[in-house]
């Protein structure tokens, strides 16, 4: 590989640590650039880059522009790579390297774009996610698409284990882009499909509270995945008492009855919590979070929580 690669790679989520750890393996990293208030990023990229010549750049809202723009000019940077920045670049820095910039999506593209794209993949219930590489131009997630890698969305999967398998998957684009990046200035590119593209923003607390009148098992339990850990769970409340749900599963069918879709049918370490659904299953609520801590779902119990109540 040619020596004229020299990268500022910006990143504020452990989910950049595949794609970074190809550029650093290959020597193709002048510096990095993480946001002041991630001290847990910072650690991880210091262990990164310990015993090499990258330089570790800590910005803040107010001063990134100035910042970036240095560590470009001192550092002979020729080709910029956003990896869950957080941070709007304006023209002046996404024009100044050689090879421009080009963002790592951790989804795909143009039908889920925004700052959210995991968590809508799984809100969205997708069958697919995926890792797209575009450059940066003077919109959010707009630019044109050098490449894209997919895969399938497990029912099982969950906020978190969805980010770790795109971070993952995101190694092989991060090693095909340096090979391109090698053989020149120009990185072959085409442009979104417009009649395709969707732009999210962040969810609002409808997004992730259950509905117990309205979303069948399936539904609410692929929310509450999409909420685990990101949201401590998919949001609920009984008795004005709020609830996070963090794991459950269907455990058969309820039995006939007048019961309210949100009904608890049974709450005790034999059975479990059992809550009734508008599709008329049994789901057993296995993990909550409450402002305690995590418990096991039937731990309700101790807070007075029995059968016949109502989550709304």
């Amino acid at each position: 590989m040619s020596n004229e690669i020299k990268a500022l790679i910006l990143c504020n989520n452990p989910v950049s640590i595949p794609g970074i750890r190809e550029f650093l393996f290959y020597g193709k990293v002048g510096a990095i650039a993480v946001t002041r208030r991630n001290k847990e990023m910072q650690q991880i990229i210091r262990s990164m880059i310990e015993g090499t010549d990258v330089e570790l750049v800590i910005v803040t809202k107010k001063d990134y522009e100035y910042k970036l723009l240095s560590v470009i000019k001192g550092n002979n940077i020729n080709v910029g790579l956003m990896m869950t920045f957080p941070f709007v670049l304006t023209e002046e820095i996404w024009k100044l390297p050689e090879k421009g910039f080009i963002n790592f999506h951790y989804g795909l593209l143009p039908q889920c774009r925004g700052p959210q794209p995991i968590l809508w993949h799984l809100l969205n219930n997708d069958s697919e996610a995926g890792v797209t590489l575009h450059k940066v131009d003077g919109g959010i997630d707009t630019g044109e698409i050098v490449m894209q890698e997919r895969t399938t969305i497990a029912e099982t999967d969950t906020y978190g284990a969805l980010q770790a398998k795109l971070g993952s998957l995101a190694s092989k684009p991060a090693a095909n882009l340096l090979k391109i990046l090698s053989f020149g200035s120009f990185v072959p590119s085409s442009p979104q499909d417009e009649s395709k593209a969707n732009y999210y923003e962040m969810p609002g607390v409808k997004d992730l509270t259950i509905n117990w009148e309205e979303m069948d098992a399936k539904k609410i339990i692929r929310l509450i995945n999409a909420c685990n850990p990101w949201n401590k769970g998919a949001g609920t409340t009984i008795n004005d008492w709020f609830i996070g749900i963090t794991e459950a599963e269907v455990a058969g069918e309820a039995s006939l009855g007048e019961e309210k879709a949100g009904t608890i049918l049974a709450c005790d370490k034999e059975q479990g919590l059992l809550v009734k659904t508008c599709d008329g299953k049994k789901l057993k609520i296995t993990i909550v979070y409450l402002q305690e801590g995590f418990y096991s779902g039937y731990r309700l119990s101790a807070f007075s929580i029995t059968p016949g109540m109502i989550f709304n």
